[in-house]
């Protein structure tokens, strides 16, 4: 137990003393509450004043939220990940009862368990886009390895937190994802399918128009595309790690 409550109180006191790790846990329930409230009144406005109907749009706005959710929550553990090794922390907890894998999963797993809280809240709880729960079981899987995905990119790619920084702001260029599967027809979209977040969005998308079965062909190709990635990441960070 205590190689679990060292490290999470670690977590709280990083994330108390720095103002953008704050930021990064609470933006997804600040999206969540924005797609909640924010999305229909400014939809009723829209409208009212201009005429513009902005509720066929609200699976392409849920697309782009279901891909930020990750992308935030996993920036965020990058940045820790960064610090701690700035910090050289790794290397100790490698000398610990933890070990250096075991801070890894312990890191991952957090933000896996956060961004399955907060897309259920999400798909749950925005109202936009009625889902069955099927579709959003297939969704969870993606979405949660998604995470660990954004984190293990930067701290690969990245030698601190500033470059971090920099490769976080590239990496959202991937949240136009939904672009490609909301107004590319098919099969040519699936030309997209080399992008892990591709796969997320498809699954997404084709919940009202495909049965569950093909949902869950979809899920499941984009769950092996994710794992895939997820692995070569894994070992790319325990060999810069070293």
């Amino acid at each position: 137990m205590s190689r679990i409550i060292f490290p999470v109180w670690g977590d709280l006191k990083q994330i108390y003393r720095d103002p953008m790790l704050i930021i990064c846990l609470a933006g997804p329930l600040a999206l969540v509450l924005a797609l909640r409230f924010g999305v229909p009144a400014v939809s009723g406005l829209l409208l009212q004043n201009l005429g513009f109907e902005l509720s066929p749009y609200y699976e392409l706005i849920m697309s782009f939220a279901l891909l930020l959710v990750p992308l935030i929550l996993g920036c965020m553990a990058g940045f820790m990940i960064l610090d701690e090794r700035d910090e050289n922390m790794i290397q100790y907890f490698a000398v610990t009862p933890l070990t250096k894998r075991g801070y890894l999963g312990y890191r991952l797993g957090f933000v896996v368990i956060l961004t399955v809280i907060y897309s259920l809240l999400l798909l749950t709880f925005s109202g936009l886009i009625p889902l069955r729960l099927g579709n959003i079981l297939l969704l969870l899987p993606m979405l949660s390895l998604e995470a660990p995905m954004f984190a293990l990119f930067l701290t690969a790619f990245a030698s601190n937190k500033i470059e971090g920084l920099a490769l976080s702001k590239g990496a959202s260029i991937l949240v136009l994802t939904p672009l490609i599967v909301f107004f590319v027809q098919s099969p040519w979209q699936y030309l997209g399918g080399i992008i892990p977040c591709f796969w997320p969005v498809r699954t997404f998308l084709s919940g009202s128009s495909l049965s569950l079965a093909w949902c869950a062909l979809l899920a499941a190709a984009g769950t092996a595309m994710h794992v895939v990635c997820l692995r070569y990441l894994v070992q790319w960070f325990l060999l810069r790690a070293d």
